[in-house]
């Protein structure tokens, strides 16, 4: 008897099945200053994570171009740690905001540390660690919600 299929595994879920969800605040409460190129994160196939209030995200940013769900990404640049403000969820191409500027879009999830945190790796044009990027304390951070609107490309 065969066992169940998972659907992020066979391929057949991507971004447009997720019709509309609120965005995600997070706040950053630890900044970090770490740059590793062969780190060797395997980012889970799946495309989304739900999160609770509370939960606490470690943010890294990568250049790769094929970082994506399923993958390996050698090149990381360590952002820092956030406490998720509310429940919601996290999606693979979510636009991650930081103090106002856009910083990259979600590439996949490491869950390397579960259940302590979890690792959300964002590709970004500009590889910087959290110093770098001078980022302060409590920095609000938003991830992306999509609208249902039909008319409009998925997204915001």
């Amino acid at each position: 008897m065969a066992g169940p299929r998972d659907p992020h595994i066979e391929g057949r879920v991507n971004r447009t099945h997720y019709s509309s969800k609120t965005e995600l605040s997070a706040r950053l409460f630890a900044v970090l200053d770490l740059t590793v190129e062969d780190r060797g994160l395997k980012l889970i196939p799946q495309l989304s994570r739900a999160v609770r209030r509370g939960e606490v995200l470690e943010l890294i940013c990568t250049d790769e171009e094929d970082a994506g769900p399923g993958s390996k990404v050698k090149r990381a640049a360590y952002i820092g740690f956030a406490e998720v403000s509310e429940t919601g969820l996290l999606l693979c191409g979510d636009t991650v905001i930081v103090s106002q500027e856009e910083i990259g879009k979600i590439a996949g999830f490491d869950e390397t540390h579960l259940p302590n945190h979890l690792n959300v790796v964002i590709r970004s044009k500009r590889v910087g660690t959290g110093r770098e990027r001078e980022l302060p304390l409590d920095v609000p951070i938003t991830f992306s919600g999509i609208c249902a609107d039909t008319d409009r490309d998925i997204g915001f």
